[in-house]
């Protein structure tokens, strides 16, 4: 009974002062406004009284990091309230005395009190703008919506800006917010509800590279994410955006992106589109040769892998600057990457591979090859010498247990470690299985002591 009470009377307590807590608290932050969205959300579908007490938890923790630490902290105090006190709560909510027999209407008043607060904490707040860098090799449409088609660009590759929107008050860590095909009432350029691709610039080489520039430092990092199969322009930079923002990159995303068909009968025209992109990859990766950005990392994923791999093999090192190279869910055939994979090996920082076991998308793919790919583990994962393989088979990577590299914080987290501090697994304290050369997560998703 008593921890019902005290929980109603924190509750009454943050309703009662939230507009003070949020003068306090200063500044807009983005980061911190998309914590207290989601523990706005948490409070809003709480189903017990464990549940609120855990988004309270989470909402003091977002609190503690603010200039209105002190104040909240004063305001739980006040509440603090014996066992024969009187709980109340704001206006309609308020009840005298409580007695033992009251439990129920007690837990249910003190749901209504934690969706209360939970509405008044997420109120909507403005998109945060992700500009997104890129180049393509695609062919410019001209007409329509279709900024950039699923062809080759004859002539090489063209460069932009484009700006996308993350609906902070709405947007989870690893979701990309799109409306849903069941609701085709909703306005799919909705900012406060999707993450959206607005304004596009395209520009000259020289441009791209000094508006780069711009943007960094000597003390920065580039990152280029190169997307995979069955993904359009749009699509490309849309996901770009949201992985850019919840990696926390300190420095510029650059998105490089191939002539995707952006449909799931396109696999085999993707596929020559792969190989096709290599080459102008590789020009790409020579144009960032210079600048004041200390390393050019690089992350591809899916079918991105081959045009990764085949333009760090098809010719000369392409840039000296290459620091971590990153496969994730690599759609690479084993014996193809056993091939190449020495050639480049000496160079760079560091490689690493995300494998899983329960990566569907790639079971198919080796079906209809006949051919084991890299990013698939059957039974143990790929590994080579020079190369650091990570089984994230363990963590819950969804339906197809595919996009998990921008959709499940765990790995997330473990990515911007991986790019912001250079360490290797060892030192991101992920799991060693006794006299294996791979890593993995526990069985929570989550790093812990090495074994």
């Amino acid at each position: 009974m008593l921890e019902l009470v005290q929980q109603l009377a924190v509750l009454d307590a943050l309703l009662s002062n939230w507009d003070g807590v949020l003068i306090r608290m200063g500044a807009p932050d983005p980061l911190r406004d998309q914590a207290l969205a989601a523990a706005a959300t948490r409070l809003a579908a709480a189903q017990a009284p464990d549940d609120i007490d855990l988004a309270l938890d989470d909402l003091l923790d977002i609190v503690e990091d603010t200039p209105a630490y002190d104040y909240v902290r004063t305001l739980i105090a006040r509440a603090q309230i014996p066992a024969s006190a009187t709980a109340k709560t704001r206006g309609a909510f308020a009840f005298a005395s409580i007695m033992e027999d009251d439990t129920g209407m007690l837990g249910e008043t003190s749901d209504i009190a934690g969706k209360t607060l939970g509405k008044v904490i997420g109120v909507p707040l403005e998109p945060y703008l992700v500009k997104v860098y890129f180049a393509t090799n695609r062919k410019s449409s001209g007409t329509g919506d279709e900024i950039y088609t699923g062809d080759p660009d004859p002539s090489g590759f063209s460069c932009g800006l484009a700006e996308v929107t993350i609906p902070i008050g709405a947007h989870r860590t690893g979701s990309l917010e799109q409306r849903k095909w069941w609701q085709p009432l909703r306005d799919k350029d909705d900012p406060r509800r999707y993450v959206v691709l607005g304004r596009i610039d395209k520009l000259s080489h020289g441009d791209f590279s000094s508006r780069i520039a711009a943007d960094t430092d000597s003390s920065r990092d580039l990152l280029v994410f190169v997307h995979g199969y069955n993904v359009t322009f749009e699509d490309a930079a849309r996901r770009a955006a949201q992985f850019a923002f919840d990696l926390k990159f300190n420095g510029p995303v650059l998105l490089y992106s191939w002539p995707s068909l952006g449909s799931l009968p396109g696999y085999s025209a993707d596929e020559e589109r792969a190989f096709l992109s290599s080459s102008v990859f590789s020009s790409f990766l020579q144009s960032l040769e210079d600048g004041p950005w200390r390393n050019v990392h690089l992350l591809a994923h899916s079918m991105g892998n081959r045009v990764m791999l085949y333009g760090l093999t098809n010719q000369n090192w392409p840039n000296s600057k290459l620091g971590q190279v990153v496969f994730v869910a690599a759609d690479v055939y084993t014996e193809t990457f056993s091939q190449l994979f020495p050639k480049i090996s000496s160079n760079g920082q560091h490689y690493t591979s995300y494998v899983s076991k329960k990566d569907r998308a790639l079971l198919l793919s080796s079906i209809l090859h006949k051919a084991d790919r890299i990013g698939i583990c059957k039974g143990e994962p790929f590994v080579m010498a020079g190369l650091e393989t990570i089984d994230a088979t363990r963590v819950d990577t969804g339906l197809l247990g595919h996009g998990y590299f921008a959709e499940k914080e765990s790995i997330i987290s473990d990515i911007a470690e991986l790019l912001d501090k250079g360490h290797t697994a060892c030192q991101r304290q992920l799991n060693q299985p006794l006299n294996k050369p791979y890593w993995n997560f526990d069985r929570n998703g989550k790093t812990g002591s090495s074994s």
